[in-house]
């Protein structure tokens, strides 16, 4: 008996099959194109190569570094120190700032453009701020297992060009840029202070003395202590970097035996996406470290907005 051939519209075979996830590479193997002793890591740049679509730098990520517990085979034993954007508001509300000062300064010129004239890609990028530093790029593996730096892609720092039509300046962290920067924390400095409140000054209280539980003292007392915020009112340019943690393979043999060194931060918020790793000598990062991004609904991943 001959069965006849199924028809390929009726056979549910040959029906397309909807994935039960979302597709993502979360851990990516670090690297960098040359040595050094700090390196940026932008989480968004390096998610957006391995997993060839866009994401965007403007989130709070949460992300975790691991380290091999293998030491570097060509510069042996290392520390590296970890560290993190503060995850505070004046944080968010300097790259608020920053980020709708751009749209206002190019407003005009998206105006007059057709939307297809717009790079595809844009998004709002800014610097570390972090002097001689080398930027952290993938290390991925071909099919036969050979691992290589990924040093594609475009990620470009947002520009805008002021009044007189050609300087133009980028955004950045950092506290001392140069002339062709703006230094977003000191940009929102400028905003304004925290005022005192109420103003520290002594006054007279009505009825003193008269049933003596009323002290002119503790009413100074009353207007004075609070009256200052509990930080500092007038600035917070140098404070805006928090060390997560130092990862540690220094005492291992190679191969490794045994530690009770620290070999992952955990996962921690990551303001930007960007983290600056310090190792403890000069080398050229070889899959030494790893990046998680913990899963979450942005893409895939767990990201934060910054702002609008």
């Amino acid at each position: 008996m001959v069965r006849a051939k199924k028809n390929e519209k009726d056979d549910p075979s040959f029906r397309s099959l909807k994935a039960d996830y979302y597709p993502v590479q979360r851990t990516v193997n670090l690297a960098t194109a040359s040595g050094g002793t700090t390196y940026v890591l932008d989480t968004a740049a390096n998610l957006s190569a391995v997993n060839h679509r866009l994401y965007r730098q403007g989130k709070t990520y949460q992300v975790k570094i691991d380290i091999e517990n293998r030491a570097n085979a060509a510069a042996g034993p290392a520390q590296y120190e970890v560290w993190a954007l503060t995850d505070t508001w004046y944080v968010q509300k300097a790259w608020q700032m920053a980020r709708a000062n751009y749209l206002r300064s190019s407003a005009a010129e998206r105006g007059n453009m057709s939307p297809e004239y717009v790079a595809r890609w844009e998004d709002f990028r800014v610097s570390a701020g972090i002097s001689s530093s080398i930027t952290v790029v993938p290390y991925q593996y071909s099919e036969s297992l050979a691992g290589a730096v990924n040093t594609d892609g475009e990620f470009d720092l947002t520009e805008v060009t002021l009044a007189d039509g050609s300087t133009q300046r980028t955004f950045t962290w950092g506290s001392s840029p140069s002339a062709s920067e703006w230094s977003m924390l000191q940009e929102y400095d400028k905003s304004g202070n925290t005022d005192a409140s109420p103003a520290s000054v002594t006054a007279d209280n009505a009825y003193q003395g008269s049933d003596g539980d009323l002290h002119e003292t503790q009413a100074d007392d009353l207007k004075n202590r609070g009256n200052l915020p509990p930080y500092n009112r007038t600035a917070f340019t140098d404070k805006v970097w928090v060390k997560i943690c130092t990862l540690d393979n220094s005492g291992l043999a190679n191969p490794a035996s045994s530690s009770t060194s620290r070999t992952s931060t955990g996962f921690f918020n990551a303001p930007c996406g960007l983290v600056v790793i310090k190792p403890s000598i000069s080398h050229t990062l070889t899959a030494d470290l790893r990046m998680t991004v913990k899963a979450g609904t942005y893409k895939g991943v767990a990201a934060m907005n910054m702002g609008a």
